[in-house]
C-alpha cells in the first residue's frame, strides 16, 4: 500500500488530499493506496475573508466550516489532538503526533500554515487588536463597531518574515477608510496610519503604486522603514529602533510571523522555523539535505512566493498532479512558477462608493500589470470567497 500524508488541512493541505482522493478513488478502495491528514484544528476559517468581516462586509457563516465536511470521505481525517505533529523524521519517513502514535509514509506533503509570535515585540502583548486570526477579528469589529474618533496606527510588524497576504495591510487601511468615513459618518474625526518595517506598501511595484495613489486620495498616511522597538500600552505609543515615538488611540497590528513549533522540534527547518524547498518542484531541499518524497505548501513554505490561499492554491495543483504521477507511473512532471492573485479592495459596497477592487496576477518571471479598481473585481472576489468549499474540494 502506498501512503500519503498530509500535514496540515488548510487551502493547501485540503485541496491536495481531495484531489487525490477523488483521482485514487479506486486505488483506494482496493486498498492499494491510503490518505492521511494530520491537523491540530477541526475548523477551517477563511483569513481572506477576515478583513471584510471585521467591517461587516462577510458574514460569520461563511467564514468557518468543519474540515471533516470539507475533506473527501476516502481521506483519513486526523484532527485534533489526534492529528497534532509534534515530530517528523524525514529519515526514517516517520510522523509523531500528540498522543504518542507513530505513523509511517511513502509520500509526504508538509502545508502546516505559519502562525505568530508576539513576544518579538515587547509590550504588542498588551494591546494587541488585529484581523489575522479569527478571535481577535471579533474583537476588532466590536471595537471599532464603537470606535468615536482618533488616531489609527496599523502597524505591519514584518520581522525577517514576509506576511501572509501581504496586500491585506494596504487594502484594510483602505476599506477601513470608507466604513468610518461612510457608515460611521466619522470624517474628519479619524486618522488612519500605516508603519509598515520595510520601504514599500506592497513588494510589487504597480500594486504598490496603486496603494499608494489611493492612499494620497483618501488622505491615508504611510511611514516606511518602522521597525517597533517596543510598545506602551499605557501611554500608547509605539518606540521605533530609532528612537521614533508614534501615538495612537486605536493600535492594529499584523503580527510578526514563525512557523510551526514541530518544525523547530525535527530540525527540519529555517531559524523561523519555516520550511526550505525547490521554489519550482516544490520539494524539501536544505543545503545539501533533500528529500524528492516530501513536498512543502503554503505559508510553511520559504523559497521566495508570496504567502496567501492563492499560492497555496496553485501550489496544490502541481503537487497533486506530480504524486499521481507517481503512483500512476505516468513520469511527466509539473513545475510551479510562481503563480500568485493576490485581491485589492479599494473600498466597501456603500452607497458612496458601490465597492471598488481588482485581481493583481504575478510569477516568479513576469509582474502584476498596471490596474485601477472596478466594481465588477468587487463582486468577483465575493463570489469567489462565496465559493471557498469548492475550491477547497479542488473543485475550482
Amino acid at each position: 500500500m502506498k501512503k500519503i500524508a498530509i500535514i496540515g488541512a488548510g487551502v493547501g493541505g485540503q485541496i491536495v488530499a481531495n484531489s487525490l482522493a477523488r483521482s485514487l478513488r479506486r486505488e483506494i478502495v482496493k486498498g492499494e493506496v491510503e490518505i492521511t491528514v494530520f491537523d491540530k484544528s477541526r475548523e477551517y476559517v477563511l483569513e481572506a475573508g477576515l478583513p471584510l468581516y471585521v467591517l461587516g462586509a462577510f458574514e460569520e457563516e461563511s467564514l468557518v466550516y468543519k474540515k471533516a465536511r470539507l475533506l473527501d470521505p476516502k481521506v483519513k481525517a486526523l484532527l485534533g489532538d489526534d492529528g497534532e505533529v509534534t515530530r517528523v523524521d524525514l529519515k526514517d519517513r516517520k510522523i509523531y503526533t500528540k498522543p504518542g502514535k507513530i505513523y509511517t509514509y511513502d509520500y509526504l506533503v508538509i502545508a502546516a500554515g505559519c502562525g505568530y509570535d508576539l513576544s518579538l515585540v515587547p509590550g504588542l502583548e498588551q494591546d494587541y487588536h488585529t484581523y489575522y486570526v479569527y478571535n481577535k477579528a471579533k474583537e476588532l469589529k466590536e471595537l471599532l463597531h464603537n470606535f468615536k474618533g482618533g488616531t489609527i496606527v496599523h502597524l505591519v510588524a514584518m520581522l525577517d518574515v514576509s506576511i501572509k497576504c501581504p496586500i491585506a495591510p494596504g487594502k484594510f487601511s483602505l476599506v477601513l477608510d470608507t466604513y468610518l468615513r461612510h457608515v460611521k459618518h466619522l470624517a474628519g474625526r479619524y486618522k488612519i496610519i500605516v508603519a509598515t518595517t520595510t520601504d514599500h506598501l506592497h513588494a510589487q511595484p504597480e500594486v504598490n503604486k496603486a496603494l499608494e495613489e489611493r492612499f494620497r486620495d483618501h488622505g491615508l498616511q504611510y511611514i516606511y522603514d518602522f521597525e517597533p522597538a517596543q510598545i506602551d500600552a499605557n501611554e500608547k505609543v509605539i518606540v521605533s529602533t530609532d528612537g521614533e515615538k508614534l501615538k495612537y488611540d486605536l493600535l492594529i497590528t499584523v503580527p510578526p510571523h514563525r512557523g510551526p513549533k514541530f518544525v523547530a522540534e525535527s530540525g527540519i527547518g529555517d531559524p523561523f522555523s519555516l520550511i526550505p524547498a525547490d521554489r519550482y518542484t516544490l520539494n524539501y531541499r536544505k543545503g545539501k539535505e533533500h528529500y524528492d518524497d516530501v513536498w512543502v505548501v503554503g505559508d510553511v513554505a520559504n523559497f521566495g512566493a508570496s504567502r496567501s490561499g492563492s499560492v497555496a492554491h496553485y501550489e496544490a495543483i502541481v503537487v497533486s498532479h506530480n504524486i499521481l504521477n507517481e503512483i500512476k507511473g505516468v513520469g511527466d512532471r509539473w513545475l510551479f512558477y510562481g503563480e500568485t492573485i493576490c485581491p485589492y479592495y479599494e473600498s466597501l459596497y456603500v452607497p458612496a462608493e458601490r465597492g471598488r477592487a481588482w485581481i493583481p496576477i504575478w510569477t516568479y518571471g513576469k509582474n502584476a500589470r498596471p490596474y485601477v479598481g472596478n466594481r465588477w473585481a468587487w463582486h468577483i472576489l465575493r463570489v469567489y470567497y462565496y465559493n471557498i468549499p469548492l475550491t477547497l474540494r479542488g473543485l475550482l
